[in-house]
């Protein structure tokens, strides 16, 4: 991969990779203060609005329609035209934002019996949720304009500001569950620290923005034809980005009717499958839009075509053994990430199934997100939207006929599905726009081929630690630096990596 896109894809999947290790540490406190039942689905339901705007805007549509845009500013004016033109999409985008909060909270009633239909027949958890809700929205504009700042960051060449936000979210909520933990504050004291996480997030992305120079003004409202281009893409873009936060909410609505406990069993098994995601497929999706942009403009197809495939060789070499191990190995997991506190045995059952079922996705999740940006780099955002459309429709049918056979696990399963199907029309349409070539299939081929002595190695050594009866953290520890050793000489002998 060509240095440039290199580095920030280190630079991305880093803080990526510390924000999800204190995102563990995170989950870890939230099983053992909350358990997974129902003070956890209260929360999680009330977290999943301000959420699932976060991963739109600051891993999706906003930064997906703003900064292609924004860099065509930047190459074609000068600093301070770029600048304005981002006040513009900044004034647009507080005054939207602050409205929908306004709605929500008036109509939060409404609002949770849409996101959580199975609340409704216990009446102190459904106004719970409501309570919880009121103070977490709170986040929604502070987490957008934090994406927008730190996408302006990206286009100077900073990825540390958006990678790094993350963290102090995780600090945050970390702070608030050792309270709970300690029985020094109630249980919504939670809900009041997602807001307090993301004023620290403006301060400390807008300070780095700020050092840059590009700090955009806080303007009266003003749409121009400049920020018309942004506002058309961001709705289909917001879709396209966002088809798997989009199929998790659907996850979360039907398992809500399932029973209780079942929106925290897939809450707690998405968290664990997102890490790949998160590493890997967000940092090379991150890394590779701005590049791509510009070679877009460029017209550099051959630019093009080999950064996808390695970013598509990349992902697989980190997706597919994840895939695998979650399949085998989720109890085991499960049970050493959050077997403490208020997490019961039977949960670490239930949790581990919707676990292998994500987990059987994986290597679709990171090739959606990789693929999505080389549309976004030429300015089409209406393909993703369109398979996005389908894909939802398609998830709920899916789910809604397996969830009757197989509960939460038909859920998981049934988005996995849905995410290949979604991958294999992007890849295809992405060969027949000559973005892609027949090259990549002789690497993907390669590699799951040499999948199979890794899943070898892995039930083997997983039979080993179960024999032995082993200390089970040391286990898991020894068990995944052994197959990964393993894995890390197969791809490095068959030269699929190269020591420089």
């Amino acid at each position: 991969m060509p240095n440039k896109v290199t580095k920030a894809f280190i630079k991305v999947g880093f803080w990526t990779f510390i924000s999800r290790i204190f995102g563990f540490f995170r989950d870890v406190l939230l099983a053992a203060a909350l358990g997974a039942g129902f003070l956890s689905d209260v929360f999680f339901i009330a977290f999943k609005l301000p959420n699932m705007f976060r991963r739109l805007t600051a891993e999706g549509a906003l930064v997906q329609s703003f900064l292609p845009q924004y860099i065509s500013e930047k190459n074609k004016g000068t600093n301070e035209q770029a600048k304005k033109f981002s006040s513009e999409v900044q004034s647009i985008l507080l005054f939207i934002l602050l409205l929908i909060v306004i709605v929500f909270e008036i109509f939060m009633g409404l609002v949770i019996s849409i996101l959580a239909p199975g609340f409704k027949e216990d009446p102190e958890k459904f106004q719970m949720t409501i309570d919880f809700a009121s103070i977490t929205i709170t986040y929604l504009p502070m987490v957008s304009l934090m994406a927008l700042w730190g996408s302006i960051a990206q286009a100077s060449g900073s990825f540390f500001p958006l990678a790094a936000a993350p963290i102090i979210l995780n600090l945050t909520l970390i702070s608030g569950c050792v309270l709970i933990i300690s029985e020094l504050v109630d249980p919504i004291f939670l809900a009041f620290m997602v807001p307090i996480a993301g004023i620290l997030q403006l301060i400390f992305v807008g300070l780095w923005v700020k050092k840059l120079g590009f700090f955009p003004h806080f303007i009266i409202l003003k749409l121009t034809d400049k920020t018309k281009i942004v506002w058309k893409k961001f709705l289909p873009a917001s879709l396209g980005a966002g088809l798997l936060q989009l199929n998790l909410l659907v996850d979360t609505i039907l398992a809500t009717l399932v029973g209780s406990g079942a929106v925290s069993f897939l809450y707690y098994a998405d968290r664990v499958a997102q890490l790949p995601l998160g590493i890997i497929g967000i940092a090379l999706g991150t890394a590779l839009l701005p590049n791509l942009s510009d070679a877009e403009n460029k017209n550099d197809l051959k630019y093009i075509n080999t950064n996808l495939i390695n970013a598509i060789k990349i992902g697989a070499i980190f997706s597919i053994p994840a895939c695998v191990s979650f399949i085998i190995l989720p109890s085991l997991l499960v049970e050493v990430i959050f077997a403490r506190g208020a997490f019961l045995e039977s949960e670490i059952h239930n949790v581990s199934l919707a676990l292998s079922a994500y987990g059987f996705g994986v290597p679709a999740f990171v090739f959606i997100k990789i693929l999505q940006s080389s549309f976004f780099a030429m300015g089409d955002t209406s393909t993703p939207f369109k398979v996005s459309v389908l894909s939802v429709f398609f998830n709920i049918i899916l789910s809604y006929l397996l969830m009757h056979f197989f509960g939460h696990f038909g859920i998981a399963l049934a988005t996995s599905i849905v995410a290949y199907t979604v991958f294999f029309i992007l890849f295809f349409i992405l060969l027949k726009k000559k973005r892609l070539t027949s090259e990549v299939f002789r690497k993907l081929f390669l590699i799951i081929i040499l999948i199979l002595p890794f899943t070898i190695a892995l039930i083997l050594g997983y039979n080993l630690i179960s024999y032995i009866n082993f200390n089970i953290y040391l286990s898991l520890v020894l068990l995944i630096l052994s197959v990964s050793i393993i894995w890390f000489c197969l791809i490095y002998i068959f030269g699929l990596i190269k020591m420089n």
